[in-house]
């Protein structure tokens, strides 16, 4: 089933690809900035920038929709890693935080955008930006248990994920 909303579905493409691009950036991002542990942390991000497309794709394909290679967003999230490459760890946290809380904004736009059958994955979606945001801030904070958000949005898919 398809939508004439042209609007929704550029947007929609543009998000999915956006992820699978956000994979690639993650993991360009975890051979240049260091610390304890910060590797794991951008390769777990990675993946839940891999999870949130996946679950995305099932829409995109229902749309008939047809993103540009993998390999071609590969190159395209890596070219974006000489933005940040250069940061510190808290440095790139505070950047998480001032600048993905817009994100949520524009996922909950497409979300509204949508139509009804659409809408479990595209909340799947915006779920991630929030779990990225809420591991952000029990990061900056020192919390132990900062990945905890992260591991259970990996946990669930967009049919099984229900509210956390």
């Amino acid at each position: 089933m398809t939508t004439d909303n042209s609007d929704y579905l550029k947007t929609l493409l543009d998000y999915y690809e956006a992820e699978v691009m956000g994979e690639a950036y993650f993991r360009g991002l975890a051979d240049h900035i260091g610390g304890p542990g910060v590797r794991d942390k951008l390769v777990l991000l990675a993946d839940v920038e891999r999870h949130a497309a996946a679950a995305t794709r099932p829409v995109v394909d229902r749309h008939g929709l047809k993103p540009r290679s993998e390999d071609e967003l590969f190159e395209i999230g890596k070219s974006h890693v000489t933005h940040h490459q250069d940061y510190s760890w808290m440095a790139f946290v505070d950047y998480m935080l001032d600048r993905y809380l817009a994100y949520v904004d524009e996922f909950e736009t497409l979300e509204r955008m949508a139509p009804a059958e659409d809408r479990p994955a595209l909340e799947f979606l915006t779920r991630h930006e929030v779990e990225v945001i809420d591991f952000a801030n029990k990061e900056k904070a020192g919390n132990p248990d900062s990945l905890a958000p992260l591991h259970q949005y990996l946990a669930h898919d967009a049919f099984t994920s229900g509210s956390s």
